[in-house]
């Protein structure tokens, strides 16, 4: 059975009270605790410089299970106060990278880093087939990096599907791929770069990184 890997990715209202912030947080980092479907939640603060302040990660063990999270009554009545554009308490905004909600299919949790660690996150818009040679180079990052201690390429599924995780609504989407890295600590992770950058050339058409600690949540 087919896996769904997930982010949600925003940028917060600075007019929002800490404490709602703080609330939603921890919401999303215990989403296993009150949506069984939810797997591996963890969130993170950015520190890179790209305007994008919140990440929740997390996972599905299939599209029907996502779907029964979508309709989940905490869904609508805890995070969608939060989230939604029509809603009072809101205190995310829209952003200027088309960046919110994106993801991948796989088959195992591919993703899975230990305790304490952080995550890099570059998303990608590839030119059109150049998947496979952007590949080896991330193949050879993680060669020359010992730091860098998991690499995951994917194609960002979630950016042209419809709610459901499955249909797809449009062509292409702003960021064609999604190349997960992860580091034993933040330091490692900010400290990584992107040399990667001069042998990609055009290749890539569009990328942005963001990289934050792992505060993973609630688990049985």
């Amino acid at each position: 059975m087919t896996m769904l890997r997930r982010f949600e990715i925003y940028s917060l209202d600075p007019k929002a009270s800490q404490a709602k912030v703080a609330a939603m947080h921890a919401s999303m980092r215990n989403a296993q605790r009150y949506i069984p479907e939810v797997l591996h939640s963890a969130v993170g603060r950015n520190e890179s410089d790209v305007a994008l302040h919140f990440v929740w990660e997390h996972a599905y063990e299939s599209a029907q299970s996502y779907q029964r999270y979508m309709v989940h009554p905490y869904h609508a009545n805890i995070y969608d106060r939060y989230l939604l554009n029509d809603s009072p308490e809101r205190i995310v905004t829209d952003n200027s990278y088309d960046v919110g909600l994106l993801g991948y299919s796989c088959e195992a949790p591919i993703y899975l880093l230990p305790p304490g660690a952080a995550r890099r996150l570059v998303l990608l818009r590839l030119a059109e087939g150049q998947a496979d040679f952007f590949r080896a180079i991330t193949a050879e990052a993680q060669s020359r990096n010992p730091q860098l201690i998991l690499s995951v390429l994917a194609e960002n599924t979630f950016g042209t599907r419809w709610l459901d995780g499955v249909t797809q609504i449009l062509e292409t989407t702003t960021y064609s791929h999604i190349w997960e890295q992860g580091y034993e600590s933040l330091a490692a992770a900010a400290a990584a770069g992107s040399d990667w950058r001069a042998s990609a050339g055009a290749a890539v058409e569009k990328v942005i990184e963001l990289w934050y600690e792992l505060d993973a949540g609630y688990e049985e």
